[in-house]
């Protein structure tokens, strides 16, 4: 049985990584601190785990795509308010421009109630960093989803007692995020 986990480096059950799982989740570990979000789903809250210090850009990456796609569909109104008249008009005359019209100013009162009128609070699309620079232990008091990141980093780690890195997991996770821009 195969165990694959930050790096998708798997080891076989019971044994420990050859290879170090990705810097960032290796830093952390050997500082024993990480970020614990949760994720609300259909079927409840889901917690994992990052390195210490990614949380609040995990947050921030999600909010701005929810910005943008809240643009996009917005965008789509001013649309909707030509687009569905003037297609009407061509197809049914006059007509047509008024049910064109009607159809194009209900659907930009649903567009713009749902987005528009949105509470940052009550959205769910976005992760909650719940525990920030947590221990590993108190990381897995949440009942993780993806546990195997530590669970690798840790095993890597007592495998190979010298391969401690030599900076802060802020620093390994900042030349992470360089190298792969």
């Amino acid at each position: 049985m195969s165990d694959t986990g930050a790096g998708g480096r798997g080891a076989t059950a019971g044994e420990a990584p050859q290879e170090p799982p990705e810097e960032p989740y290796l830093a952390a570990a050997a500082a024993d601190r990480w970020d614990v979000l949760r994720y609300e789903e259909a079927d409840g809250a889901v917690h994992r785990v990052v390195p210490a210090g990614a949380g609040s850009s995990v947050v921030t990456t999600y909010e701005r795509r929810g910005r943008s796609r809240r643009r996009l569909v917005l965008a789509l109104v001013p649309l909707a308010a030509v687009g569905l008249p003037a297609a009407g008009w061509l197809f049914a005359d006059a007509y047509g421009l008024a049910v064109g019209a009607v159809v194009a100013a209900i659907t930009a009162a649903i567009i713009v109630r749902r987005h528009v009128s949105e509470d940052p609070e009550d959205r769910t699309d976005v992760p909650e960093v719940v525990d920030a620079s947590a221990s590993a232990e108190t990381a897995r008091s949440y009942g993780l989803e993806n546990d195997d990141t530590i669970a690798d980093a840790e095993a890597y780690l007592a495998a190979n007692p010298d391969a401690t890195p030599d900076r802060s997991p802020e620093d390994a996770l900042d030349a992470a995020q360089r190298r792969n821009r």
